[in-house]
Protein backbone atom coordinates (compact mmCIF):
# COMPACT_ATOMS: atom_id res chain seq x y z
CA UNK A 1 0.00 0.00 0.00
CA UNK A 2 1.29 3.86 -1.15
CA UNK A 3 2.34 5.02 2.69
CA UNK A 4 2.34 8.48 1.43
CA UNK A 5 -1.75 8.17 0.57
CA UNK A 6 -2.36 6.66 4.26
CA UNK A 7 -0.50 9.73 5.21
CA UNK A 8 -2.64 11.93 3.33
CA UNK A 9 -5.85 10.11 5.68
CA UNK A 10 -4.21 10.49 8.79
CA UNK A 11 -3.58 14.59 8.04
CA UNK A 12 -7.54 14.99 7.10
CA UNK A 13 -8.89 13.40 10.46
CA UNK A 14 -7.01 15.64 12.41
CA UNK A 15 -7.54 19.10 10.10
CA UNK A 16 -11.30 18.11 10.59
CA UNK A 17 -12.08 16.76 14.02
CA UNK A 18 -14.55 14.09 14.61
CA UNK A 19 -12.58 10.68 14.01
CA UNK A 20 -11.75 9.09 17.36
CA UNK A 21 -9.70 6.24 15.76
CA UNK A 22 -9.09 4.96 12.30
CA UNK A 23 -7.57 1.32 11.70
CA UNK A 24 -6.23 -0.11 8.72
CA UNK A 25 -5.74 -4.12 8.13
CA UNK A 26 -4.65 -5.66 4.23
CA UNK A 27 -3.49 -9.09 3.90
CA UNK A 28 -3.60 -9.71 7.48
CA UNK A 29 -0.98 -7.27 8.06
CA UNK A 30 -2.13 -3.98 10.24
CA UNK A 31 -0.89 -1.17 8.36
CA UNK A 32 -2.34 1.90 10.24
CA UNK A 33 -3.64 2.15 13.97
CA UNK A 34 -4.17 5.03 15.32
CA UNK A 35 -6.23 7.37 17.88
CA UNK A 36 -6.94 10.99 17.12
CA UNK A 37 -6.19 13.25 20.25
CA UNK A 38 -7.74 13.64 22.91
CA UNK A 39 -9.10 9.86 22.42
CA UNK A 40 -6.68 7.51 24.88
CA UNK A 41 -5.32 4.09 22.98
CA UNK A 42 -6.53 1.30 24.24
CA UNK A 43 -9.58 2.78 25.00
CA UNK A 44 -12.65 1.23 24.60
CA UNK A 45 -15.58 3.19 22.31
CA UNK A 46 -19.07 2.82 21.86
CA UNK A 47 -19.99 1.07 18.78
CA UNK A 48 -23.47 2.22 19.16
CA UNK A 49 -25.52 -0.12 15.58
CA UNK A 50 -22.36 -1.78 14.68
CA UNK A 51 -23.48 -3.78 17.73
CA UNK A 52 -25.88 -5.33 15.24
CA UNK A 53 -23.52 -7.17 13.32
CA UNK A 54 -22.26 -8.96 15.95
CA UNK A 55 -25.86 -9.59 17.82
CA UNK A 56 -26.33 -11.22 14.36
CA UNK A 57 -23.21 -13.35 14.62
CA UNK A 58 -24.45 -15.20 18.00
CA UNK A 59 -27.27 -15.73 16.27
CA UNK A 60 -25.33 -17.36 13.55
CA UNK A 61 -23.04 -19.18 16.46
CA UNK A 62 -26.28 -20.74 18.36
CA UNK A 63 -27.64 -22.19 15.37
CA UNK A 64 -23.94 -24.03 14.24
CA UNK A 65 -24.45 -24.90 18.08
CA UNK A 66 -27.92 -26.53 17.54
CA UNK A 67 -29.08 -24.12 19.91
CA UNK A 68 -31.80 -22.69 17.44
CA UNK A 69 -32.61 -24.63 14.60
CA UNK A 70 -32.13 -22.38 11.48
CA UNK A 71 -33.27 -18.67 10.77
CA UNK A 72 -37.20 -19.90 9.56
CA UNK A 73 -38.41 -20.21 13.17
CA UNK A 74 -41.54 -18.41 13.85
CA UNK A 75 -40.28 -15.99 16.81
CA UNK A 76 -43.60 -16.01 18.99
CA UNK A 77 -42.99 -19.99 18.99
CA UNK A 78 -39.45 -19.21 20.94
CA UNK A 79 -40.29 -15.87 22.70
CA UNK A 80 -44.41 -17.59 23.72
CA UNK A 81 -44.08 -16.41 26.90
CA UNK A 82 -44.14 -12.87 25.85
CA UNK A 83 -45.84 -12.98 23.32
CA UNK A 84 -49.17 -11.20 23.45
CA UNK A 85 -52.45 -13.33 24.13
CA UNK A 86 -53.77 -13.09 20.66
CA UNK A 87 -50.82 -13.47 17.31
CA UNK A 88 -52.33 -12.54 13.80
CA UNK A 89 -51.62 -14.97 11.45
CA UNK A 90 -49.01 -11.78 10.23
CA UNK A 91 -47.31 -11.96 13.30
CA UNK A 92 -47.37 -15.48 13.88
CA UNK A 93 -45.61 -15.79 10.73
CA UNK A 94 -42.79 -13.70 11.68
CA UNK A 95 -39.76 -15.34 11.52
CA UNK A 96 -35.58 -14.98 13.01
CA UNK A 97 -34.79 -14.01 8.95
CA UNK A 98 -37.14 -11.56 9.61
CA UNK A 99 -35.64 -9.99 12.08
CA UNK A 100 -32.24 -10.57 10.91
CA UNK A 101 -33.00 -8.40 7.73
CA UNK A 102 -35.00 -6.01 9.31
CA UNK A 103 -38.20 -6.70 7.49
CA UNK A 104 -40.37 -7.84 10.64
CA UNK A 105 -43.52 -5.77 9.29
CA UNK A 106 -44.10 -4.37 12.64
CA UNK A 107 -45.29 -0.94 13.03
CA UNK A 108 -41.49 0.39 15.23
CA UNK A 109 -41.59 3.85 13.90
CA UNK A 110 -38.10 3.34 14.94
CA UNK A 111 -35.62 5.22 13.17
CA UNK A 112 -34.37 8.86 12.58
CA UNK A 113 -37.69 9.13 10.51
CA UNK A 114 -39.65 9.13 13.18
CA UNK A 115 -36.72 10.49 15.80
CA UNK A 116 -36.53 6.74 17.17
CA UNK A 117 -40.42 7.10 18.43
CA UNK A 118 -40.05 3.85 18.96
CA UNK A 119 -36.88 2.89 20.82
CA UNK A 120 -37.91 6.22 23.40
CA UNK A 121 -41.24 4.30 24.06
CA UNK A 122 -39.91 0.27 24.24
CA UNK A 123 -37.34 2.06 26.95
CA UNK A 124 -40.59 3.20 28.96
CA UNK A 125 -42.50 -0.10 29.07
CA UNK A 126 -41.84 -2.74 32.07
CA UNK A 127 -40.93 -5.37 29.58
CA UNK A 128 -38.92 -4.40 26.44
CA UNK A 129 -39.64 -8.14 24.61
CA UNK A 130 -43.20 -7.93 25.11
CA UNK A 131 -43.49 -3.79 24.16
CA UNK A 132 -42.14 -5.14 20.73
CA UNK A 133 -44.21 -8.26 20.10
CA UNK A 134 -47.19 -6.34 20.91
CA UNK A 135 -46.47 -3.84 18.03
CA UNK A 136 -49.20 -3.53 16.03
CA UNK A 137 -48.39 -5.00 12.01
CA UNK A 138 -47.60 -2.69 9.20
CA UNK A 139 -46.90 -4.96 6.84
CA UNK A 140 -46.29 -9.03 5.59
CA UNK A 141 -43.06 -10.36 7.33
CA UNK A 142 -40.31 -10.22 4.56
CA UNK A 143 -41.77 -7.67 2.16
CA UNK A 144 -40.39 -4.69 2.90
CA UNK A 145 -36.97 -3.25 4.89
CA UNK A 146 -38.19 -1.12 7.67
CA UNK A 147 -35.27 0.01 10.02
CA UNK A 148 -36.16 -1.36 13.36
CA UNK A 149 -33.62 -1.29 16.98
CA UNK A 150 -36.27 -3.46 18.34
CA UNK A 151 -35.37 -6.19 15.85
CA UNK A 152 -32.20 -6.44 17.38
CA UNK A 153 -33.41 -6.87 20.99
CA UNK A 154 -35.87 -9.44 19.90
CA UNK A 155 -32.50 -11.31 18.43
CA UNK A 156 -30.95 -11.18 21.53
CA UNK A 157 -34.09 -11.96 23.88
CA UNK A 158 -34.27 -14.73 21.49
CA UNK A 159 -30.32 -15.46 22.55
CA UNK A 160 -31.18 -15.49 25.92
CA UNK A 161 -34.30 -18.30 25.28
CA UNK A 162 -32.31 -20.66 23.72
CA UNK A 163 -28.75 -20.20 25.15
CA UNK A 164 -30.02 -20.17 28.74
CA UNK A 165 -27.43 -16.76 29.43
CA UNK A 166 -27.63 -13.30 28.30
CA UNK A 167 -26.32 -12.49 24.75
CA UNK A 168 -23.05 -10.83 26.26
CA UNK A 169 -22.24 -13.69 28.34
CA UNK A 170 -22.33 -16.00 25.17
CA UNK A 171 -20.69 -13.39 23.02
CA UNK A 172 -17.73 -13.83 26.00
CA UNK A 173 -17.61 -17.59 25.50
CA UNK A 174 -18.08 -18.66 22.10
CA UNK A 175 -17.05 -15.18 20.19
CA UNK A 176 -15.02 -12.35 22.12
CA UNK A 177 -13.08 -15.02 24.47
CA UNK A 178 -11.59 -16.93 20.97
CA UNK A 179 -10.61 -13.57 19.57
CA UNK A 180 -8.61 -12.24 22.38
CA UNK A 181 -11.12 -9.47 23.26
CA UNK A 182 -10.91 -9.11 26.82
CA UNK A 183 -12.60 -5.90 27.61
CA UNK A 184 -15.92 -4.96 26.67
CA UNK A 185 -19.36 -3.19 28.09
CA UNK A 186 -22.85 -4.23 27.04
CA UNK A 187 -25.71 -3.24 28.98
CA UNK A 188 -28.97 -4.70 29.25
CA UNK A 189 -32.82 -4.17 29.35
CA UNK A 190 -33.55 -4.01 33.31
CA UNK A 191 -34.73 -7.50 33.28
CA UNK A 192 -31.06 -8.41 31.71
CA UNK A 193 -31.95 -8.83 28.45
CA UNK A 194 -28.68 -7.56 26.57
CA UNK A 195 -29.31 -4.69 24.47
CA UNK A 196 -28.76 -6.21 20.95
CA UNK A 197 -29.07 -3.28 19.27
CA UNK A 198 -26.46 -0.70 20.55
CA UNK A 199 -24.78 0.25 23.47
CA UNK A 200 -21.80 -2.04 23.14
CA UNK A 201 -18.02 -0.62 24.23
CA UNK A 202 -15.09 -2.21 22.32
CA UNK A 203 -11.54 -0.53 22.00
CA UNK A 204 -11.05 0.21 18.13
CA UNK A 205 -8.40 -2.68 17.71
CA UNK A 206 -10.95 -5.32 18.57
CA UNK A 207 -13.63 -3.88 16.05
CA UNK A 208 -10.81 -4.54 13.94
CA UNK A 209 -10.99 -8.02 15.39
CA UNK A 210 -13.98 -8.76 14.18
CA UNK A 211 -14.18 -7.26 10.60
CA UNK A 212 -10.77 -9.51 10.07
CA UNK A 213 -13.16 -12.20 11.17
CA UNK A 214 -15.80 -11.93 8.52
CA UNK A 215 -13.02 -10.78 5.90
CA UNK A 216 -11.27 -14.72 6.70
CA UNK A 217 -15.02 -16.10 5.90
CA UNK A 218 -15.00 -16.95 9.89
CA UNK A 219 -11.94 -18.50 10.71
CA UNK A 220 -9.14 -17.14 13.22
CA UNK A 221 -6.62 -19.10 13.91
CA UNK A 222 -7.56 -22.30 12.52
CA UNK A 223 -10.46 -22.35 14.17
CA UNK A 224 -13.75 -21.79 12.62
CA UNK A 225 -15.88 -19.87 15.19
CA UNK A 226 -18.61 -18.49 12.66
CA UNK A 227 -20.02 -21.03 9.64
CA UNK A 228 -18.59 -19.69 6.64
CA UNK A 229 -22.37 -20.42 4.91
CA UNK A 230 -23.41 -17.99 7.84
CA UNK A 231 -21.25 -15.54 6.35
CA UNK A 232 -21.76 -15.59 3.09
CA UNK A 233 -25.26 -15.03 3.46
CA UNK A 234 -24.90 -12.62 6.52
CA UNK A 235 -23.10 -10.38 4.07
CA UNK A 236 -24.92 -11.22 0.72
CA UNK A 237 -27.76 -8.36 0.03
CA UNK A 238 -31.29 -10.16 0.96
CA UNK A 239 -33.18 -7.19 0.68
CA UNK A 240 -33.44 -3.99 -0.99
CA UNK A 241 -32.96 -1.01 1.72
CA UNK A 242 -34.59 2.17 0.10
CA UNK A 243 -32.42 5.03 0.33
CA UNK A 244 -29.57 3.55 3.18
CA UNK A 245 -27.87 0.99 0.92
CA UNK A 246 -28.12 -1.12 -1.87
CA UNK A 247 -28.57 -3.71 0.34
CA UNK A 248 -29.16 -5.13 3.65
CA UNK A 249 -27.96 -8.80 4.85
CA UNK A 250 -28.12 -9.87 8.01
CA UNK A 251 -27.73 -6.44 10.10
CA UNK A 252 -25.04 -6.03 8.20
CA UNK A 253 -25.14 -3.25 5.27
CA UNK A 254 -24.04 -4.36 1.50
CA UNK A 255 -22.94 -1.46 -0.72
CA UNK A 256 -22.72 -1.66 -4.69
CA UNK A 257 -19.03 -0.76 -4.15
CA UNK A 258 -18.16 -4.32 -2.96
CA UNK A 259 -18.09 -2.67 0.78
CA UNK A 260 -19.80 -4.80 3.29
CA UNK A 261 -20.89 -2.85 6.61
CA UNK A 262 -21.29 -2.53 10.29
CA UNK A 263 -22.33 1.03 11.15
CA UNK A 264 -23.86 2.33 14.27
CA UNK A 265 -24.76 6.03 14.75
CA UNK A 266 -22.05 8.86 15.39
CA UNK A 267 -19.95 7.10 12.40
CA UNK A 268 -18.84 4.03 14.10
CA UNK A 269 -17.67 1.67 11.07
CA UNK A 270 -16.24 -1.78 10.32
CA UNK A 271 -15.92 -1.71 6.85
CA UNK A 272 -14.99 -4.48 5.14
CA UNK A 273 -13.60 -5.11 1.71
CA UNK A 274 -13.16 -8.61 0.15
CA UNK A 275 -11.93 -7.74 -3.55
CA UNK A 276 -8.78 -5.61 -1.35
CA UNK A 277 -8.84 -7.91 1.44
CA UNK A 278 -9.23 -5.06 3.67
CA UNK A 279 -10.81 -4.09 6.58
CA UNK A 280 -11.10 -0.62 7.92
CA UNK A 281 -12.50 0.60 10.80
CA UNK A 282 -13.41 3.65 12.21
CA UNK A 283 -14.80 5.39 15.53
CA UNK A 284 -16.28 9.13 15.48
CA UNK A 285 -17.93 11.11 17.34
CA UNK A 286 -19.53 12.52 13.78
CA UNK A 287 -22.96 14.37 13.15
CA UNK A 288 -25.72 14.76 10.99
CA UNK A 289 -24.83 13.64 7.82
CA UNK A 290 -21.12 13.09 8.29
CA UNK A 291 -21.69 10.14 9.96
CA UNK A 292 -20.39 8.78 6.28
CA UNK A 293 -17.97 10.50 6.33
CA UNK A 294 -15.35 7.42 7.03
CA UNK A 295 -17.05 5.80 4.08
CA UNK A 296 -15.42 8.55 2.05
CA UNK A 297 -12.12 8.67 3.34
CA UNK A 298 -12.04 4.67 3.17
CA UNK A 299 -12.53 5.24 -0.90
CA UNK A 300 -10.11 8.78 -1.15
CA UNK A 301 -7.61 7.03 0.91
CA UNK A 302 -7.90 3.64 2.02
CA UNK A 303 -8.57 2.08 -1.61
CA UNK A 304 -6.89 4.31 -3.50
CA UNK A 305 -3.79 3.51 -1.30
CA UNK A 306 -3.79 -0.47 -2.58
CA UNK A 307 -1.84 -0.77 -5.24
CA UNK A 308 -0.81 -4.25 -5.84
CA UNK A 309 -1.80 -7.76 -4.51
CA UNK A 310 1.52 -8.67 -3.94
CA UNK A 311 4.69 -7.22 -2.20
CA UNK A 312 6.14 -3.70 -3.03
CA UNK A 313 9.44 -1.86 -2.64
CA UNK A 314 9.35 -0.18 0.49
CA UNK A 315 9.09 3.76 0.13
CA UNK A 316 11.11 4.52 3.26
CA UNK A 317 10.66 8.29 3.18
CA UNK A 318 6.61 7.60 2.75
CA UNK A 319 6.92 5.16 5.76
CA UNK A 320 8.70 8.14 7.67
CA UNK A 321 5.89 10.23 6.63
CA UNK A 322 3.49 8.34 7.91
CA UNK A 323 4.95 7.25 10.90
CA UNK A 324 5.32 10.86 12.04
CA UNK A 325 1.95 11.86 10.66
CA UNK A 326 0.39 8.86 13.10
CA UNK A 327 2.42 10.50 16.03
CA UNK A 328 1.30 13.64 15.71
CA UNK A 329 -2.55 12.59 15.18
CA UNK A 330 -1.71 10.44 18.96
CA UNK A 331 -0.01 13.12 20.92
CA UNK A 332 -2.29 16.22 19.51
CA UNK A 333 -1.21 19.70 19.12
CA UNK A 334 2.27 21.78 21.26
CA UNK A 335 1.19 23.71 24.21
CA UNK A 336 0.63 27.20 23.51
CA UNK A 337 1.25 29.96 26.39
CA UNK A 338 -2.54 31.58 26.91
CA UNK A 339 -2.61 35.27 27.63
CA UNK A 340 -5.60 35.89 30.30
CA UNK A 341 -7.81 38.70 30.61
CA UNK A 342 -8.75 41.00 33.12
CA UNK A 343 -11.74 39.14 33.59
CA UNK A 344 -10.72 35.60 34.23
CA UNK A 345 -8.86 37.16 37.62
CA UNK A 346 -12.26 38.82 38.58
CA UNK A 347 -14.34 36.18 38.28
CA UNK A 348 -12.08 33.40 39.64
CA UNK A 349 -13.04 31.74 43.13
CA UNK A 350 -16.78 33.63 42.56
CA UNK A 351 -20.07 31.38 43.05
CA UNK A 352 -22.45 31.90 40.29
CA UNK A 353 -26.02 30.54 40.92
CA UNK A 354 -27.95 28.69 38.35
CA UNK A 355 -31.17 30.54 38.15
CA UNK A 356 -34.05 27.69 36.97
CA UNK A 357 -31.47 25.14 37.92
CA UNK A 358 -34.75 22.05 38.44
CA UNK A 359 -31.81 20.40 35.75
CA UNK A 360 -28.46 20.25 35.82
CA UNK A 361 -26.52 22.28 37.55
CA UNK A 362 -27.32 24.45 40.68
CA UNK A 363 -24.08 26.85 40.78
CA UNK A 364 -20.62 26.93 39.53
CA UNK A 365 -16.88 28.38 40.15
CA UNK A 366 -13.95 28.90 37.82
CA UNK A 367 -10.62 29.19 39.54
CA UNK A 368 -7.88 29.99 36.53
CA UNK A 369 -3.96 29.45 36.94
CA UNK A 370 -1.72 29.00 34.70
CA UNK A 371 -2.34 26.29 31.73
CA UNK A 372 -5.50 25.32 33.05
CA UNK A 373 -8.65 26.05 35.00
CA UNK A 374 -11.00 24.22 37.91
CA UNK A 375 -14.32 24.37 37.86
CA UNK A 376 -16.49 23.26 40.38
CA UNK A 377 -19.79 22.75 40.53
CA UNK A 378 -23.21 20.93 41.64
CA UNK A 379 -25.52 18.80 40.31
CA UNK A 380 -27.33 17.54 43.23
CA UNK A 381 -25.01 15.01 45.03
CA UNK A 382 -22.80 17.18 46.42
CA UNK A 383 -19.40 19.63 44.38
CA UNK A 384 -17.50 17.88 41.82
CA UNK A 385 -14.20 19.26 40.35
CA UNK A 386 -12.93 19.08 36.89
CA UNK A 387 -9.90 20.61 35.14
CA UNK A 388 -9.89 22.26 31.82
CA UNK A 389 -6.97 22.92 29.50
CA UNK A 390 -5.84 25.97 28.74
CA UNK A 391 -3.34 25.83 26.42
CA UNK A 392 -4.83 24.27 23.41
CA UNK A 393 -4.46 20.93 25.55
CA UNK A 394 -7.27 18.80 26.71
CA UNK A 395 -7.12 17.98 30.28
CA UNK A 396 -9.09 14.09 30.87
CA UNK A 397 -11.40 14.15 33.96
CA UNK A 398 -10.89 9.71 34.01
CA UNK A 399 -13.55 9.82 36.57
CA UNK A 400 -16.45 10.74 34.22
CA UNK A 401 -14.21 10.54 31.60
CA UNK A 402 -14.48 13.57 29.90
CA UNK A 403 -11.82 15.77 28.25
CA UNK A 404 -12.13 19.54 28.46
CA UNK A 405 -9.96 22.28 26.96
CA UNK A 406 -10.95 26.13 26.88
CA UNK A 407 -10.69 29.33 25.11
CA UNK A 408 -10.86 33.12 26.34
CA UNK A 409 -12.62 34.84 23.27
CA UNK A 410 -12.19 38.11 23.51
CA UNK A 411 -12.17 39.68 27.11
CA UNK A 412 -15.49 38.62 28.72
CA UNK A 413 -16.23 35.49 27.03
CA UNK A 414 -15.07 31.85 27.83
CA UNK A 415 -15.78 28.78 25.63
CA UNK A 416 -15.23 25.21 26.87
CA UNK A 417 -14.86 22.46 24.38
CA UNK A 418 -15.62 19.32 25.72
CA UNK A 419 -15.28 15.79 24.70
CA UNK A 420 -17.05 12.70 26.30
CA UNK A 421 -14.13 10.08 25.68
CA UNK A 422 -15.32 6.62 24.09
CA UNK A 423 -18.89 7.98 23.22
CA UNK A 424 -20.33 10.40 20.63
CA UNK A 425 -21.52 13.37 23.23
CA UNK A 426 -19.07 16.59 22.49
CA UNK A 427 -19.71 20.42 22.23
CA UNK A 428 -19.06 23.86 23.89
CA UNK A 429 -20.27 25.61 26.61
CA UNK A 430 -20.08 29.12 26.14
CA UNK A 431 -19.88 31.46 29.66
CA UNK A 432 -20.40 35.10 28.76
CA UNK A 433 -19.97 37.30 32.03
CA UNK A 434 -21.52 40.62 31.91
CA UNK A 435 -21.47 42.98 35.01
CA UNK A 436 -23.09 40.61 37.58
CA UNK A 437 -23.89 37.85 35.75
CA UNK A 438 -23.15 34.96 33.69
CA UNK A 439 -24.78 33.99 30.30
CA UNK A 440 -23.99 30.06 29.44
CA UNK A 441 -25.09 28.27 26.32
CA UNK A 442 -23.94 24.29 25.73
CA UNK A 443 -24.17 23.65 22.33
CA UNK A 444 -24.25 19.28 21.63
CA UNK A 445 -24.23 18.89 17.66
CA UNK A 446 -24.47 15.57 18.01
CA UNK A 447 -27.85 15.89 19.13
CA UNK A 448 -28.41 19.32 18.26
CA UNK A 449 -29.22 20.09 21.64
CA UNK A 450 -28.82 23.79 22.44
CA UNK A 451 -29.34 24.80 26.03
CA UNK A 452 -29.60 28.49 27.56
CA UNK A 453 -28.73 29.12 31.14
CA UNK A 454 -28.35 32.41 33.56
CA UNK A 455 -26.39 32.69 36.43
CA UNK A 456 -26.18 35.36 39.00
CA UNK A 457 -22.80 36.01 41.20
CA UNK A 458 -23.56 35.48 44.40
CA UNK A 459 -21.10 36.50 47.53
CA UNK A 460 -21.66 33.19 49.24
Amino acid sequence: MDSGVLTGLVEAVVAEPGIDSVTVVRNGYVVLDTVVYPFPEHTSHIIHSCTKSITATLIGIAIDQGLLSGVDVPVVEILADAAPETVGDRKASLTVEDLLTMSTGLDCRDSYLYEWQGMREMRASDDWTAHVLALPMADEPGSRFEYCNGSSFLLSAILSEVTGKPASEFAADVLFGPLGITEFAWPASPDGITIGWGELMLRPEDMARFGYLYLRDGEWDGEQLVPQEWVEVATTAQIHAGTLSDGYGYQWWIDAAGYVMAQGFGGQHVIVIPDHDLTVTFTSGLVGERHSWPEELTAEYVVAAVLSDHPIAADLDAQGRLAAAVTGARSGPEPAIVEMPEMAAAISGVRYEIRDADSGANWFVFRFRDGSAVFTTDEGNGPTDVQIGLDSRFMIDKASPIALRGTWRGDDTFVVEYQMIGQVERGTVEFIFEDDVAHVTTREPATGTIQSAIADRSDQ
